[in-house]
Formats: structure tokens, sequence, C-alpha cells
């Protein structure tokens, strides 16, 4: 008895935590920065806005990129600290978030680093 209260209070937790990104993540940000796996930083002065809903949503969240060009995608949470992200036509990547709080972001994806700051 007591491994299943465990099991349903683990996942009460992760469900709320998956709430909780959604949440910080909704709004505009800047993307400021990328450190490239080489140690060399590239500069870029996109702007992601993300919108949130309801963490159940298996079809994602729409978001849109402002930059030269505007791209609308879509992302989902599927791990506490894992969101998957299709830009326009492009295939679905993983962005591995490092470190978040309510005023920044910071991801891992397959060519660097990326930083951003919350509007």
């Amino acid at each position: 008895m007591r491994y299943v209260v465990f099991i349903a209070s683990l996942f009460v937790l992760f469900s709320c935590a998956k709430q909780r990104i959604i949440n910080r993540l909704e709004g505009r940000w800047n993307y400021s920065k990328m450190l490239k796996n080489n140690g060399e930083y590239v500069y870029h002065s996109e702007v992601y806005e993300f919108t949130g809903g309801d963490k159940d949503d298996e079809t994602g969240f729409p978001f849109v990129i402002y930059g030269q060009d505007t791209i609308h995608g879509v992302y989902r949470l599927t791990k506490k600290n894992v969101i998957k992200v299709k830009e326009g036509a492009a295939e679905e990547i993983d962005w591995l978030i490092e470190d978040m709080d309510n005023n920044s972001m910071v991801f891992r994806i397959a060519e660097g680093v990326v930083f951003l700051d919350k509007q």
C-alpha cells in the first residue's frame, strides 16, 4: 500500500513540475547568444514567444520566432527538463533545460548552449 501511495505522490509532483515549467515558459524571450560546442559565442537578436496551456495537451503549444523571418512552431514538454520543439517544417529537436528561473533560461541543443532572457 505504501508503495502505491509513494508512486502516486511522485506522479503528482512530476505533473505539477511540468505545469510550472509551462507557466514559466509562457511569454516573450530574447534569444541573446549561443555558446557553440567549439567555445565560440554567436550573438542573436530574435524573440521567442511561447503560448502556455494545460500540461495534458499532447498536441503541444504554439510558439513564434520573430527575427528576419517569422517562424511558427510547436513545443511540448516530455519530461521535467526536456522540451520537444518543431520549428515550421523542420524536424522535431530536443531542448535540454539546464537552468531556468522567472527571468532566464539556458538549454542545450546539438550545436551548443542557448541563452534566453525574459522580456
